[in-house]
């Protein structure tokens, strides 16, 4: 396989290994090559081999034996290349999300406004009756709920920085809904973010977002069946 030299890397690296798998390289129930050796192979670093081998896992082409090591599970992919490359592109609008949201809720959290939480409550009410929808529309609501958090900051330059990819969030939200089912965990995380705003725990909001807005993207990366929405 030829070293990688283009972003972004664990795509890639995940596309060359598909590549070596449905070329024939290594048969079902075959143990791939170390992570060291692969990161040596194609010139990329052994975290990049771990997501790219999350990648082909979540399309079941590979199994990690906990102890032992990766293991060819299919030599025929349970779906396109284009998927995983959805996949990918999910997970970075969520990583932007990360920056943009989590940072928000603290500022909202210092600010306390009522009436601007009484706003995240109201929109948080509107997503929650929408959980029924098609992915398109409760994708809307939903950024809707985490657009009055980020407009509660009271940040004029974050929201404007949030409502200039909102169309991109949104869509990677509708095909996140598309991919990975729904749990009721996600009342809890909204709600546990709503409250630690409304208590002025700058700190605790931060945090509830972030590990709300990971835990999307390790969902989506794994294939996760029972993820929350954002």
């Amino acid at each position: 396989m030829d070293a990688l030299t283009r972003a972004p890397l664990s795509q890639r690296a995940a596309q060359s290994l598909f590549d070596e798998i449905v070329g024939g390289r290594w048969e079902r129930d075959q143990q791939l090559p170390s992570e060291t050796a692969l990161a040596a192979e194609l010139g990329v670093g052994r975290s990049t081999i771990r997501e790219a081998i999350r990648l082909l896992a979540a399309r079941g082409m590979l199994v990690t034996r906990q102890g032992v090591g990766v293991f060819v599970r299919s030599t025929t992919p349970n779906d396109s290349w284009d998927r995983l490359a959805e996949i990918s592109a999910i997970a970075d609008v969520l990583q932007v999300r990360i920056a943009i949201e989590s940072r928000a809720a603290a500022l909202a959290a210092e600010r306390n406004d009522a009436g601007e939480i009484a706003a995240v409550r109201r929109a948080l009410d509107e997503r929650d009756r929408m959980r029924i929808a098609a992915p398109e529309v409760l994708a809307t609501a939903d950024v809707d709920f985490h657009r009055e958090i980020v407009k509660a900051s009271g940040n004029a330059p974050l929201l404007a920085l949030f409502d200039s990819i909102r169309p991109r969030i949104v869509s990677a939200m509708a095909e996140f809904l598309s991919l990975v089912a729904v749990s009721a965990d996600d009342a809890v995380d909204h709600e546990g973010i709503v409250s630690a705003i409304a208590d002025a725990d700058s700190e605790r909001a931060e945090r509830v977002t972030r590990e709300h807005l990971l835990s999307l993207v390790a969902a989506v990366s794994g294939g996760v069946s029972g993820a929350t929405e954002t």
